[in-house]
């Protein structure tokens, strides 16, 4: 059984001071939660739909067994080797509703809980620090990059917070065909950009998808911890929980 803990409650920002290595030629980001996100955000949304589908479940308690979920998608990718954008959405929520088993017919809950989704509005707007991010390591002559495992709309969803400006190349799971935390995207997009993923630094909210896809594929990772959780493992990450602590660990 996975456990873990909360990360610092009420200790202030998390950071590990740990520098980036000056060899590094290039930032890639997560999309969605990391440097931008939806208000309310999409999993709180996932778990207002299974509230409304009659689920009692917190924002909290559904977030953390989000978290595990991705972290046990990671894990099962591992032994197999790989994963497709279709393998992804298979495994993701079986792997999820084991652990919240909240009815005995599962099929007809989660059709319910995409009609209730489908009816929740949402705003988009950027993650605070991001654009001042984005700006500093621009100007540092970084290249920049987004790997989202998206709907194939990430760059429009860019240009709509206003940070597209800043990257250098876009790459999206579904235009791709290819999904994180497969080490695959981040070779590809190491290749497109051209650096090996050695030189590139990740930065992302998910542990499973971000931090242990990026450093299965050779790269350097940030974990973005803006939830304040705690690690599945003994994996030594740089860990943030304000975006803009990165510049820290760069200058």
């Amino acid at each position: 059984m996975l456990s873990f803990s909360l990360s610092g409650d009420d200790k202030g920002p998390v950071i590990v001071s740990t520098k980036i290595d000056s060899s590094k030629k290039a930032f890639f980001f997560d999309f969605g939660d990391t440097l931008a996100s939806t208000d309310p955000p999409f999993i709180f949304r996932i778990a207002m739909a299974m509230r409304k589908s009659g689920l009692d479940i917190t924002d909290r308690e559904f977030e953390e067994e989000y978290v595990k979920a991705d972290y046990r998608l990671f894990l099962k990718h591992k032994e197999i080797g790989s994963i497709s954008p279709r393998e992804h959405r298979e495994w993701f929520f079986p792997l999820l509703y084991e652990s919240l088993t909240p009815v005995a017919d599962v099929e007809r809950f989660r059709e319910r809980v995409r009609k209730e989704m489908n009816e929740i509005d949402f705003s988009r707007s950027p993650v605070p620090g991001a654009e001042e991010l984005l700006d500093y390591l621009k100007g540092k002559g970084y290249l920049l990059a987004v790997i989202s495992n998206n709907d194939g709309y990430t760059e429009e969803k860019c240009e709509e917070v206003g940070i597209r400006r800043y990257l250098d190349y876009v790459f999206d799971s579904t235009k791709l065909d290819l999904i994180k935390p497969d080490r695959r995207i981040f070779k590809y997009a190491a290749d497109k950009m051209g650096i090996s993923p050695s030189e590139a630094v990740h930065v992302g909210d998910m542990y499973g998808t971000d931090v242990m896809g990026a450093l299965n594929a050779g790269s350097d990772v940030i974990w973005f911890n803006g939830r304040r959780m705690g690690k599945f493992d003994e994996t030594d990450v740089k860990e943030v929980s304000e975006l803009s602590r990165i510049i820290g660990l760069v200058d």
